[in-house]
């Protein structure tokens, strides 16, 4: 019997799959509710973040210096002063230099320390455990030490170096040479934390793989080439992007091992801040240089991330 001028009666398939009344207006409130309950801890880390930023873009305009009462406006003067300030100047390469230098060599000798200790040996978790004092040692400490091997009068390096090569060395003395000893410092130091980090990423390497390819009739260094490199590469490019950002702001161990010295051979960015806000309470210029450091980060972070997402998009 036809049903005319009235709606078809629902079907019991249709009524199941009709959505229940109040669910939008029940999946809304949990949004809302959700909103409002990380607004609070969103605001706050919004606040610690775009305000610091907005202070520092609005210092770096101004002669601020807090002897001298209120800052004043001398627009673009701090970053024409940059520009001729070969402390700056210098300071900008050495801090390109140390970063790539000592993340490129960390990177290198953490896969490295990795593979040796995830092989089977006699020992291997004694050797682990010992992988992990240089991490754990505050780095004030070790620019410290360091700074002792390092001279030349009485250093266990500069001693071992002459003894192997007839040449005594001022290493914190000389130019070049202090920055090869802050890079092997800062190197030294680090490279067991990305140790266990690349060991962590091989203990999730397949042992059939490596079991395929020895049947295959590859040897070592193949099956590292071609199983292991591949595996842990993502973990190889977050880690590298980590240091990459981590080491630009580098303070205390150039604070302790060279005061930015020989000159402004080991001055880093963060060490002319320091220098410009407390050495000279010039907190105008110190926020123009912050903007310089803040431009290094964000080119080499950009190029490190474009890095990182072609080889996450080639894997």
């Amino acid at each position: 019997m036809e049903t005319t001028g009235a709606q078809a009666p629902e079907t019991a398939e249709a009524a199941r799959l009709r959505p229940a009344r109040g669910s939008s207006t029940f999946a809304r409130r949990r949004y809302l509710a959700a909103f409002l309950l990380l607004l609070p801890a969103a605001g706050l880390r919004l606040f610690t973040t775009i305000y610091p930023f907005a202070q520092t873009v609005y210092l770096s305009t101004t002669n601020y210096n807090p002897m001298f009462g209120a800052a004043k406006s001398v627009g673009l003067n701090n970053f024409v002063r940059l520009s001729r300030d070969l402390a700056v100047q210098s300071s900008i390469g050495f801090t390109i230099m140390f970063v790539m230098l000592s993340t490129l060599l960390q990177l290198i000798l953490g896969i490295a320390v990795a593979v040796l200790l995830n092989s089977s040996f006699r020992g291997r978790t004694v050797a682990r455990a010992i992988n992990l004092i240089p991490w754990a040692i505050p780095m004030v400490v070790a620019a410290i030490g360091f700074s002792w091997m390092f001279d030349k009068e009485y250093g266990l390096i500069s001693d071992l170096f002459a003894r192997a090569t007839g040449l005594h060395v001022a290493w914190l003395s000389s130019f070049h040479t202090a920055r090869i000893a802050v890079i092997i410092t800062n190197v030294w130091k680090s490279t067991p934390f990305l140790g266990l980090v690349f060991l962590a990423a091989l203990q999730g390497v397949p042992a059939e793989l490596y079991e395929a390819a020895k049947v295959d009739g590859a040897r070592g260094f193949q099956s590292f080439w071609s199983i292991t490199l591949p595996l842990i590469l993502p973990q190889a490019t977050t880690m590298g992007l980590f240091m990459l950002i981590w080491q630009l702001a580098s303070f205390d161990l150039i604070y302790t091992m060279t005061g930015g010295g020989t000159g402004y051979a080991t001055s880093v960015l963060a060490y002319n801040i320091y220098q410009a806000a407390f050495g000279g309470l010039n907190f105008g210029y110190a926020s123009a240089i912050s903007m310089v450091l803040f431009g290094v980060v964000f080119v080499m972070g950009g190029v490190a991330l474009f890095l990182y997402r072609r080889v996450e998009i080639d894997l």
